[in-house]
């Protein structure tokens, strides 16, 4: 079968100054294995965001980073470096994944923040019991990825404009960790997002990254017309990481890209094979 890619150039830090890290090689290729993407359901081009998940749309419980980033701290820098298409889906989708000021979408601004990894809860069933879906293998040993703690990142990401901490709610009744919604002050009602599609890269040397197609619920807009009501969105955010050191401190960074996606949605179904923008960033994490 043909396959299609997108390629991942070579990061160079945000400061500019390229002699810095040690991430001297082009991350590798994001490929699929059709032209077409992988649906649950056949409905045509597109995917149907209300089906039921299950092992086939979702990989894994989570986003797996390695196990030495458990229990830590870092610093990201993030920059959008380009977006094409419709700028205003793209500009909503950006702001409801968890995107700081406007401005920094709109004028390429760094964001800077801090995040934080946490121990993978033990997660799935199978006919054998419980199945550890975090553990991974490095350099012929079995090791345990930890997760991105996604409600800590809302905190800090959006900063002043969220409502209030306590309105930031993680996780589902089945344990799905990609399900998160909050409030924020400057966009209207409350955003709830779910991961129904997944796929990820264990961490390796070559590095790691992930493929999440997210459901967006949130406020129509358009003022008083639409008020109080709500429309349902798509984003497709695809990430790849790449560990180096910081020559002149010894801290460990990792530098990544990020692609977003968004889709059309018609009676709950995403055309996932025409993206109406597509937006790319460059990510930089320092640990702390």
């Amino acid at each position: 079968a043909a396959s299609s890619a997108i390629f991942l150039p070579l990061l160079s830090p945000l400061n500019g100054n390229n002699n810095n890290a040690n991430a001297a090689a082009p991350l590798p290729l994001l490929t699929s294995s059709s032209t077409s993407p992988q649906r649950i359901e056949e409905i045509g081009g597109g995917f149907d965001l209300f089906s039921p998940t299950s092992s086939s749309s979702l990989s894994s419980s989570d986003v797996f980073y390695p196990s030495s980033m458990s229990n830590t701290q870092w610093k990201v820098q993030r920059v959008v470096t380009s977006v094409e298409g419709e700028l205003g889906q793209a500009a909503v989708a950006w702001k409801c994944l968890g995107g700081g000021e406007e401005r920094a979408f709109t004028s390429k601004l760094t964001e800077a923040y801090n995040v934080r990894f946490v121990d993978a809860p033990v997660v799935g069933m199978s006919g054998n019991g419980v199945v550890d879906d975090a553990q991974y293998e490095f350099e012929g040993k079995r090791a345990r990825g930890c997760i991105l703690d996604r409600k800590f990142e809302i905190l800090n990401r959006v900063g002043k404009l969220l409502q209030s901490d306590d309105v930031i709610s993680w996780g589902d009744d089945d344990g799905e960790r990609g399900s998160i919604s909050y409030a924020r002050n400057d966009y209207p009602g409350r955003i709830e997002l779910k991961t129904v599609q997944r796929s990820i890269e264990p961490p390796s040397e070559a590095g790691f990254g992930s493929d999440e197609l997210i459901r967006i619920q949130s406020s129509a807009g358009g003022g008083a017309l639409f008020a109080g009501s709500n429309v349902y969105r798509c984003a497709r955010v695809k990430r790849r990481f790449r560990r180096g050191f910081d020559e002149s401190t010894g801290k460990r960074i990792i530098d990544g890209i990020e692609i977003m996606l968004t889709y059309r949605v018609l009676d709950g179904v995403a055309g996932v094979e025409m993206p109406t923008s597509t937006s790319k960033s460059r990510i930089r994490m320092t640990e702390l």
